[in-house]
């Protein structure tokens, strides 16, 4: 289960009452419990390495069924999009792309140019936050691209209250979720952690660099990884401080949640951050990625906000990002573009 796949578990349940959701994809038994659970449709074509062929064979086969639908055919992430002349040339339907990632900056990136290619085929691009959307306008000014920000199902508990506000002199009990592996910086907020007894830091997630982590602080009283844990929510109420060092991101579930739990969230300042925390929030609570010095000092401040005046400015700027998600990324606010998106492209009883 990835990104990609959460990511249909959730649209499932944002539009299942009101679309027949069918997922074609390589055989999964988690995706296909899951979609169950919420109305969705499973059909699994084989093994990963033979799916793309399965699923164009599919599509000849039912070619009649899905143009009589009507259907809408959803392409989702890059390596899916790649098929968008397959779909157009064997059903006749233009495709529906949706892009999770931000686009390369590598000039003459080979899978790009083939994604580009691609997406002249199909009807609309859907772009999971608005400055994925506008780096796609910005390279191709006569793409069809909109920008449907990603949403969060998740409960809204209390803002951060006097419980959670610590002394001036006491260690802050941060959060870390991230998968662990090059580009999330969790080695750079470790790092920078370890040298401030202020912090005590939890890390919740797994990957490819969790050894060689775990191996590099294992005489650290102050860094404890948690690995993948399904009780994300309840386990972030323990914390006061959310950190994410990350590089790059197209979209932040993590920080969304870290806000809807009350923390107050230091991190690096890229679009993903600043598009989810808004204008508003403290610029003092960036930091460029990679520099443990500018990290520390921003950890400074969250100690500063937290302590004076009883809290009330972490308050404030909790409150500030916690209103801007819950009114901008709602599951209300999503289903209404996504529905108009697929009614657009097959008509307001179209499957998907």
């Amino acid at each position: 289960m990835g990104g990609g796949e959460v990511f249909l578990l959730r649209l499932a349940e944002l539009v299942g009452s009101t679309i027949h959701l069918v997922v074609v994809s390589p055989s999964l038994a988690a995706l296909e419990a899951g979609l169950t659970q919420r109305g969705g449709a499973f059909l699994g074509l084989g093994a990963r390495g033979w799916v793309r062929w399965n699923i164009l064979r599919w599509l000849w086969r039912c070619r009649r069924e899905l143009r009589s639908g009507p259907a809408v055919i959803v392409l989702n992430g890059r390596g899916a999009a790649y098929l968008a002349p397959s779909v157009r040339l064997l059903t006749g339907l233009a495709p529906v792309i949706i892009r999770h990632t931000c686009l390369s900056s590598l000039q003459g990136d080979l899978k790009e140019a083939v994604y580009r290619l691609a997406t002249r085929f199909a009807r609309r691009v859907v772009a999971v936050s608005d400055h994925v959307a506008a780096e796609h306008a910005r390279r191709w000014a006569d793409l069809d691209v909109v920008s449907i920000p990603n949403w969060f199902f998740a409960p809204t508990p209390p803002l951060l209250d006097k419980a959670r506000i610590c002394a001036s002199d006491a260690t802050l009990r941060a959060a870390v979720v991230a998968r662990l592996e090059p580009g999330k910086g969790v080695e750079d907020v470790a790092a920078a952690c370890v040298k401030d007894a202020g912090i005590e830091l939890h890390v919740y997630g797994d990957g490819v660099m969790a050894g060689r982590l775990r191996a590099l602080y294992k005489n650290s009283p102050s860094v404890h990884w948690e690995g993948h844990v399904d009780d994300l929510s309840s386990r972030l109420t323990e914390d006061v401080i959310l950190i994410s060092g990350s590089y790059s991101e197209s979209f932040s579930y993590a920080l969304g949640e870290g806000v809807l739990a009350g923390l107050l969230c230091v991190v690096t300042d890229i679009p993903a951050h600043r598009e989810l925390l808004g204008d508003d929030y403290p610029r003092t609570l960036f930091f460029p990625p990679g520099d443990q010095v500018a990290l520390r000092r921003s950890l400074q401040v969250a100690r500063r906000l937290l302590c004076d005046g009883s809290g009330e400015g972490a308050r404030r700027a909790i409150a500030g990002a916690r209103n801007r998600i819950l009114h901008r990324n709602s599951p209300d606010a999503a289903r209404e573009r996504y529905l108009a998106v697929f009614s657009a492209a097959g008509g307001e009883d179209a499957g998907v």
